[in-house]
């Protein structure tokens, strides 16, 4: 086999992860060099909070919760709102931040790095949506939110949106081995040049986070809570949770862009088991020798040159063997010295989709540091291990011998997904020391961010202080600063850097308001204008510039030059001055330029390092997090639906109606129509439609449609509907409103009796289906005040009940069975009839039990047993579910003859508000976020038209010309309710997202 050659090789520029006991990579190296676990006891509290029962037979109380937990997160970094961050799947929150820090790990900008940069990753299966959010998608905007940040198709496609990553955004799902394999697709990408930089991990965060787990016989998990992998005694793993992201770049760019490698990715390989195996979760011995065959075949290197595997033994006796057998398979007899093998798994638990990375990083360390690891706890070597292994109690140092260190990295799959990575040690660095003052500068989010990114960037300094200060500020200066709020510091050396961080009489701190301004280069007073012509053209001048006359006009003109060939915008006419004085040494020019970054000029900085800038490894941005967690709602057996009085309030009613426009109003009866006029009447637009024999479009500007016409007729709204409102219902055909909800999501959907709030006004029972499409709903009674049903179409909160002048709501209150002596006996519930499916029989006095699906199928049953109920055809009890009830609780159920209906738990239902809360009114207006995009000043007329209406819709006090819809929170429907209101396309502000395009697009039509 030949060496590789340097374009095939990827190196691993940046590191980021949250583990087991371990806020970062860098706590996890030492915790793992110290022999501290992230696996521990969990503690009564844990246990409790977590609603374990440690009674049950076979639980372990012992875990791996991820360091720092999952219910706090950083909203204002990433521009959530609190609505968005309090549903964002944890797995989505981490994958966030480990993106981020991996990009300023690797000393790239953590937003819009300015290379095309490509994410691989996957998730563990959404717990929180089951366990907390159970109800979202039943709320108002809540599929938005399960679409975007809970749904696991959108890991990687939200992190970059939120981060601007313009390469391939791709979400991998092969259980265990998820994120080696993402690994594997980024090296891929980067060869095949898609991006130019490549992130690739994976997230594994259960919930409960402190519940351990329930060992059964023949299981994966550990009886004992201990995880011995690679060892005679192994019997079982212990999962943890965190989350992983490595950076990747092409080898040969790395080092020509001056990046920090840690380690070198000679190759990499993924296939799957197939058919070879026991069963669909066994591994395959064959399967995985052939993959680590292929890796080394890829990388070019003889098996007996790798001197350690990190493993993927989880600590299973039938998994660590077979992957046992299969490394004998490829690593043959002969070997100078045995290969170390290890595996993490003992130390922080089985993490899942983040376990390949994590194991990754582990060998990255290993490599970069020269350390053969140990395996925690191990004691007595599984018999296959064979004498070409050997595993090792406590890690040794890994000897340099003349052929460079390499290892090989594997992960395996539930159903046979195979990886494996062979890596190399990084290449050396030649230590330097740049001389000269040099800049330092950052940005944060906030003030107390800000101080917190100096104490870091001081503690890191004094901790290294070999570090060259030039890479340490070009590094900061490529990767730290695309907050408005901003900090810079000259220093001549480490030892003055360590003061000026520390002295807030030193910091040069402003909040950028502006987006390049072009500046005006005066001269102040001063003489010596020959020490600042010379310190210009030291520090400003490219390489082969002559030097300047050592005069004013020369030190003006060296200063001039050399800010030009930064990037500053000079004009003579700008209001912006800076003003060079006599006698300017380097110091005081590298503080004009900080002021210049500031005031929002952009800088050229690797010209600054005349292209000679390297990066370093710094400390991440210190996230603000706060407490954004939906906690999960006790779980009760059931729930009785009821209606409550609760009218709506009117006042203000015509001024809101012409808000909510425009409308488009279905009418096809008395009531649909005077509904359509009163909303004319209060000034607003509306669009009629109304049914017959096929699609017309009337002089008035409304519609007649037919069977199949709803689609032209969203094609041919001339104006996107800002509300809808389908009453067909109303006039006895409902028409296809399973369609209409369709095309518009979030219509109201008017009935007429299909609910009984009363008792006998439950008149259309057949209607009760039409309950179901959308999650907005309004029944409106044959005398109701078109006012309050106006005025209920409003509301949020549905499903509501108009019937004259009052408007009911929909509950559902927790019901528990009480545990009756004898109660419980199933043959109680044999006393009533037990009925499934649709035609009801009459039981005169007799009790029955009607059981239904939660469809629409279901709820017109439940409504007809409700009427049979009224009629004394029976004494039903629907039960809603969506499987049998046991007969313990159905013969509770037969017991409770005081009810009509009881849904059981698992059943989605309409968000209840809790009890004496009102509906909340829009939010006060707040101050605009902190952004990337520095605050620009709409100019006068349209441009302030135009932002003062998305202030308005979004609830700030000022937005920006140059801020991005979407960055500020904004929603697509309220993009096209913006657009709409000047006439524009739907995808106006999609295309446009700033108010100066749009204010420029509107102006262009308008002339």
């Amino acid at each position: 086999m030949t060496e590789p050659a340097p374009e095939s090789a990827v190196a691993l520029v940046g590191m980021a992860g949250r583990f087991p006991g371990a806020a970062d990579v860098e706590q996890l190296r030492r915790n793992l060099a110290a022999g501290i676990s992230g696996l521990r006891e969990l503690t009564d509290a844990e246990l409790a909070a977590a609603g374990v029962d440690p009674a049950t037979p076979g639980h372990v109380r012992v875990g791996g919760p991820v360091a720092g937990g999952v219910e706090t997160f950083d909203a204002a970094a990433f521009g959530l709102s609190a609505r968005e961050a309090e549903t964002l799947e944890p797995h989505h929150r981490l994958m966030l931040e480990c993106s981020w820090e991996a990009l300023e790990r690797a000393g790239y900008r953590p937003a819009d790095p300015g290379v095309p940069v490509g994410l691989f990753a996957g998730c563990a299966f959404p717990d929180y949506l089951t366990r907390n959010l159970a109800g979202l998608a039943a709320e108002p905007d809540g599929k938005p939110l399960l679409s975007a940040g809970v749904e696991r198709d959108s890991l990687t496609s939200l992190v970059s949106y939120k981060l601007g990553l313009r390469g391939p955004a791709i979400t991998v799902q092969t259980y265990c081995s998820t994120s080696l394999v993402a690994v594997h697709l980024a090296c891929q990408s980067l060869l095949t040049y898609e991006c130019d930089l490549a992130l690739a991990g994976g997230a594994a965060l259960p919930l409960p986070q402190t519940g351990g787990h329930v060992h059964a016989e023949g299981d994966i998990l550990s009886p004992d809570g201990r995880a011995r992998a690679l060892d005679a005694e192994a019997n079982g793993t212990v999962m943890g949770s965190g989350a992983a992201v490595v950076a990747l770049k092409r080898l040969e760019d790395a080092l020509a862009d001056g990046d920090v490698v840690h380690a070198v990715i000679l190759g990499s390989a993924v296939n799957n088991d197939g058919r070879d195996r026991a069963g669909y979760p066994a591994p395959g011995v064959a399967g995985q020798a052939a993959v680590v065959d292929t890796a080394l075949a890829v990388a070019g290197v003889k098996p007996e040159t790798v001197g350690y595997v990190e493993c993927h033994a989880v600590g299973t006796p039938l998994g660590d063997s077979i992957e046992l057998a299969a490394l004998n398979r490829v690593f043959g007899a002969g070997r100078a010295a045995p290969c170390v093998l290890s595996s993490v798994k003992p130390s922080i638990g089985h993490l899942d989709r983040a376990s390949g990375v994590t194991s990754l990083i582990r060998a990255t360390l290993n490599l970069r540091d020269g350390v053969l690891p140990g395996t925690s706890g191990f004691r007595t070597p599984n018999p296959a291990l064979g004498d070409r292994f050997t595993v090792l109690p406590a890690d040794a140092p890994w000897p340099a011998d003349g052929v460079p260190r390499r290892a090989g990295v594997s992960s395996f799959g539930v159903g046979g997904t195979n990886a494996h990575v062979v890596l190399e040690e990084p290449p050396s660095r030649a230590p330097r020391h740049s001389s000269g003052p040099q800049v330092l500068t950052f940005s944060a989010g906030d003030p107390g961010a800000l101080d917190e990114v100096t104490a870091r960037l001081r503690a890191h300094l004094a901790a290294h202080p070999a570090l060259d200060l030039g890479d340490v500020a070009f590094t900061l200066q490529v990767s730290r600063g695309h907050f408005a709020l901003r900090r810079a510091v000259v220093v001549r050396d480490q030892a003055d850097a360590l003061a000026a961080l520390a002295d807030p009489g030193r910091w040069i701190d402003g909040e950028t308001r502006r987006r390049d301004p072009r500046v005006r280069l005066t001269a102040g007073t001063g003489s010596d204008w020959a020490a600042a012509a010379a310190a210009a053209h030291r520090l400003l001048a490219g390489a082969e510039v002559p030097a300047p006359a050592a005069t004013r006009e020369g030190a003006l003109s060296a200063v001039s030059a050399g800010l030009t060939r930064l990037g500053v915008r000079l004009d003579e006419s700008a209001s912006e001055t800076v003003v060079v004085e006599g006698g300017f040494l380097a110091e005081e020019l590298l503080a004009t330029l900080a002021r210049l970054w500031l005031a929002g000029c952009t800088v050229d900085w690797p010209a600054l390092h005349r292209g000679e800038g390297r990066r370093v490894e710094l400390p991440p941005y210190p996230f603000q997090r706060k407490r954004y967690w939906v906690d999960p709602a006790p779980r009760p057996v059931a729930h009785v639906p009821s209606w409550r009085l609760e009218p709506q309030p009117v006042t203000g009613l015509e001024s809101r109606v012409r808000a909510a426009g425009p409308w488009l109003v279905f009418a096809g009866s008395p009531g649909g129509e005077a509904l359509a006029s009163r909303i004319t009447l209060a000034g607003a637009e509306v669009t009629t439609v109304r049914p017959g024999p096929g699609f017309a479009l009337l002089d008035t500007g409304d519609f007649v449609v037919g069977p199949g016409d709803l689609p032209e007729l969203l094609r041919s709204l001339v104006v996107v509907p800002r509300t809808v409102v389908h009453g067909f219902a109303l006039g006895g055909a409902p028409g296809e409103i399973e369609v209409a909800a369709e095309l518009w999501p979030g219509m109201v959907t008017l009935t007429s009796g299909a609910v009984g709030v009363l008792g006998p006004d439950l008149t259309t029972p057949s209607h009760a289906g039409l309950t179901g499409p959308t999650a907005r709903h309004v029944d409106v009674g044959p005398e109701a005040a078109i006012d309050q049903v106006l005025a209920a179409v409003l509301r949020v909160e549905t499903p509501l009940a108009v019937r004259g002048d009052q408007s009911w709501r929909l509950h559902h209150e927790p019901w528990e069975p009480e545990v009756l002596r004898g109660a419980g006996s199933p043959d109680q519930a044999r006393e009533g009839v037990v009925h499934r499916g649709r035609d009801l029989p009459d039981l005169g006095g007799q009790r029955g039990i009607l059981l239904v699906q939660p469809d629409s199928a279901g709820r017109v049953l439940a409504a007809q047993a409700r009427v049979a109920r009224l009629a004394g055809r029976g004494q039903w009890t629907t039960v809603v579910a969506t499987a049998d009830p046991t007969p313990e609780l159905l013969a509770a159920i037969a017991a409770a003859d005081h009810l009509t209906e009881v849904v059981l738990s698992g059943v989605p239902l309409a968000r209840p508000l809790p009890a004496g809360e009102t509906a909340q009114p829009a939010a006060s207006i707040r101050p605009r976020p902190a952004l990337g995009t520095p605050f620009v000043e709409p100019e006068p007329g349209l441009e302030r038209e135009v932002a003062a209406r998305w202030a308005a819709a979004l609830g700030y006090d000022e937005v920006g010309a140059d801020d991005n819809f979407f960055e500020l929170g904004g929603r697509s429907a309220g993009a096209v309710r913006i657009a709409a209101h000047w006439h524009l396309p739907a995808t106006a502000v999609v295309e446009l997202p700033t108010v100066r395009l749009l204010a420029a697009r509107i102006a262009e039509l308008g002339s």
